[in-house]
């Protein structure tokens, strides 16, 4: 069975009459028998779980927050440091290697604005870096097929992720008469349009005898 264990520690102080809520907490987590396909695996009618190696991991970070509930504008940052990485024996030469989802840093600020009673405005921005990935670097024919070969596992990254979102919220005043409550929700997603790649694909073009 996978095991883990975690430790951390951290300290919490509101300010003014709880308007301000802050914190900064630090964590270690050991990860024991983790599981990974071998390298090299693809599917096939064989059973999967011989495919399977095991090894262990571990992460450690920071994590900081800073959140104001009180007043017509009220909002939180939230930042986290972190690393994580991988050990298997049966992979990368039994060297570490960054786990895929391996986040150096990661940011979230969120605010909220009420105009009255009927409006409110609200906007989110994250940032987070890239996640880890393996590409491959050569390329080469193995009997007349084309076969990659890949990095050393996750050593490349990703470009780092972001966006902005904005939204109105419209709340009519309720008639007595009515029970409950509704609200118009008007949003924008990415305001900015940042394209976010989560894949890579190679286009694998003309022939190896051209030229």
């Amino acid at each position: 069975p996978q095991l883990s264990w975690q430790y951390s520690a951290g300290i919490f102080k509101n300010f003014k009459d709880n308007t301000y809520e802050t914190s900064i907490e630090v964590y270690y987590k050991t990860m024991e028998n983790q599981i990974e396909y071998r390298e090299g695996y693809t599917p096939s009618i064989k059973d999967p779980e011989e495919e399977f190696v095991f090894g262990d991991g571990w992460s450690y970070g920071a994590e900081f927050f800073f959140n104001k509930t009180k007043g017509r504008f009220t909002g939180w940052i939230g930042y986290t440091l972190a690393w994580s990485w991988r050990k298997f024996p049966d992979l990368n030469k039994g060297n570490k290697y960054p786990a895929k989802f391996d986040r150096r840093h990661d940011l979230s600020v969120v605010g909220l604005y009420e105009i009255n009673s009927k409006w409110k405005l609200s906007t989110v921005f994250v940032y987070a870096s890239g996640n880890a990935a393996s590409l491959p670097e050569k390329f080469y024919l193995i009997e007349g097929v084309l076969t990659q070969q890949y990095s050393n596992i996750n050593q490349y990254r990703l470009p780092s992720y972001h966006r902005l979102d904005i939204s109105a919220t419209y709340t009519p005043v309720p008639k007595k008469q009515r029970k409950g409550s509704s609200s118009w929700n008007f949003s924008i997603y990415n305001a900015y349009s940042r394209r976010n790649p989560y894949f890579f694909y190679f286009d694998q073009t003309g022939s190896a005898f051209d030229g």
